[in-house]
């Protein structure tokens, strides 16, 4: 394995995860969340020891009518196509908003999971759509992508619709969304573009066009923002990432394809922690990648599976206060990472 750079020293934040911690199953029954610390085997940690460990297993967040489901019998309703749709069927894009709510979008289930991380409430969000992908939180209110749709829609904190754009605006397929000071950048897939929408639905620019040179894309899919407003674009099929200015020039790109560690085979989601190093959730080989500010690939955790620490076809990535959120898409689930601070 890779052994990690020196340079990662991310702190740990003292933030309240008490749904996914050791005690989360001695809390009140019909917790949003089951807890997996109190198992009798250790914690997954990455590397393997007896490096020093980088990042943290911590635990799962599922509604609990979805916890109580076997994994055998949620992989049997894929298969048969049972009737039931469950609680979280295919999480895709996931964002913090404020007051410690975490944001699930879930294409399968047309709505919007909310976990409350602090306290371990849960409630859910249902949404009028076809295939709902990307989530962002601006100003008190939700915006959501509707990729089948074509769709870019607003909804308030009881998840009512506020506005609606698509083809009307020249949206083609909006994936990814991210949210800036005043506004969202929306990766709008099939014209190979980010748009930039206000937060009351109009459409402010947009930048990029097909192809692979510095500031062009093939087929772009997610998005991220650092906290100095540049953006990182999974510029899917040209198998890289591109770092742009929140007004669309080419600041860098790393990447290519390949299978080994640091290529980039399905790359899907991104997110940047607060020491700039950035996180690429990789769907061919069911890991996250972690890359320097330049592009330097320093270590990858997670497997394939359905174990704890082991990824499906995972998705979107959001990291709060250090702690990593993980869209498990195939799983049903999310799951829940800690970075370690190195010893000084």
């Amino acid at each position: 394995m890779v052994q990690p750079s020196r340079t990662i020293a991310v702190p740990v934040v003292a933030v309240c995860v008490a749904l996914v911690l050791a005690d989360a199953t001695s809390r009140a029954q019909g917790t949003a969340a089951r807890g997996t610390g109190n198992r009798a085997a250790p914690q997954r940690v990455w590397p393997d020891p007896p490096a020093d460990a980088r990042i943290r297993f911590l635990g799962l967040l599922v509604p609990a009518s979805a916890a109580r489901r076997s994994v055998f019998r949620r992989v049997w309703d894929v298969v048969t196509g049972g009737r039931d749709t469950p609680v979280m069927a295919q999480p895709y894009g996931v964002t913090m908003g404020p007051a410690g709510r975490l944001y699930v979008a879930d294409s399968a289930a047309h709505s919007v999971h909310v976990f409350d991380v602090r306290t371990g409430g849960y409630s859910k969000l249902d949404v009028e759509s076809e295939s709902l992908i990307g989530v962002a939180a601006l100003g008190g209110r939700l915006f959501v992508t509707d990729s089948v749709a074509g769709r870019v829609m607003c909804l308030n904190g009881a998840g009512r619709k506020q506005w609606a754009i698509g083809s009307e605006t020249g949206l083609q397929r909006p994936t990814g969304i991210v949210a800036a000071d005043d506004r969202l950048h929306v990766v709008d897939t099939l014209a190979h573009r980010i748009v930039t929408v206000s937060p009351e639905g109009r459409v402010m620019g947009s930048f990029g066009s097909r192809g692979g040179e510095p500031g062009q894309f093939n087929y772009p899919t997610n998005i991220a923002r650092d906290a100095a407003g540049r953006l990182y674009v999974t510029d899917s099929m040209n198998f890289r990432m591109q770092i742009l200015t929140a007004q669309g020039r080419s600041i860098s790109a790393f990447g290519h394809l390949g299978d080994g560690s640091g290529d980039f085979n399905r790359p899907k989601g991104v997110a940047v922690d607060s020491e700039g190093h950035i996180y690429v959730v990789e769907g061919f080989q069911d890991v996250v990648q972690i890359f320097d500010a330049d592009g330097r690939f320093l270590l990858a955790f997670g497997e394939p599976g359905q174990g704890d620490g082991e990824l499906w076809l995972a998705s979107g990535i959001a990291i709060a206060n250090d702690h990593i959120y993980i869209a498990d898409s195939s799983n049903r689930r999310v799951q829940v990472f800690e970075y370690l601070k190195e010893d000084r």
